[in-house]
This record gives C-alpha cells, structure tokens and sequence, in this order.
C-alpha cells in the first residue's frame, strides 16, 4: 500500500521513495516513566500497551494518515467500544533513549484519552519469527 506524506520526512528517515510517495513501514513507538508502547503495523489495528493496563486496540484504514510539514499523524482514531481516543505524531528526528543509552531514528508524540506521552520511535524488525 502507499501513502502521501512529506518527501522530506522519507528521506530524512531513509526511506526508499519517488516523488510524492513512499512505502511506509510498520512502526513501534515507546517512552519510559510511564512505560508505555504503540505498535503501528501497515495496516488494520494499532495497539497501546501500558505497563499495568490492558492493551487497546485502534482499528485503522491507510487513509486514516494525514500530511504535515514534517511529520506523519494518525488520527484521531476510537477503538470498538468507543471509550478511548488515541492520536500519533511521528517526525523524523533522532530521539535518545535516556534508559537504553540509544538514539532511535524518530520521535514519538501520543495523545491517549487527553493525555500527552513523548518518546521515541523505530522501525519493526521482521525475524524468522515475524516483528519485533
């Protein structure tokens, strides 16, 4: 599948692209205190995961992406029941991982049910056992 988004945001995260389109690929976003962590697959259903709480589950279409200047916004998106509301930000600057001592490739912004959490993002890894 393909996506609009900014020519310079593919290239600044290194993304093979043409013109005005690029693929792009499945996502992990993450921060520490809280702990907590969103995967973005290239389709179907993020999922929200805080240390203690359930996970939740925001179904998704390809068009559910919006252009920015530099960044690429998902949402805002409802889960089934309708009781959470989650909105993502991904720019493609490094972000250093305090705890791990790491520099990830992009940065993270999640707004969950009103409330904002920074932290960094990366590409999923594909194993002999599917993503990481």
């Amino acid at each position: 599948m393909r996506w609009t988004v900014p020519v310079a945001v593919a290239i600044a995260a290194g993304l093979a692209c043409s013109p005005f389109h690029f693929e792009w690929p499945a996502l992990r976003a993450f921060g520490n205190e809280p702990f907590w962590n969103v995967t973005i697959p290239v389709s179907d259903s993020i999922v929200y995961g805080r240390m203690g709480e359930a996970n939740v589950s925001f179904p998704y279409e390809p068009s559910d992406y919006v252009e920015g200047d530099s960044a690429l916004v998902l949402g805002p998106l409802r889960d089934p029941s309708d009781e959470h509301e989650i909105t993502i930000r991904i720019t493609a600057e490094d972000c250093q991982d305090t705890m791990a001592d790491v520099v990830h490739p992009m940065r993270a912004r999640v707004v969950i049910d009103g409330e904002e959490l920074f932290g960094c993002a990366r590409y999923l890894e594909k194993t002999s056992r599917g993503e990481r």
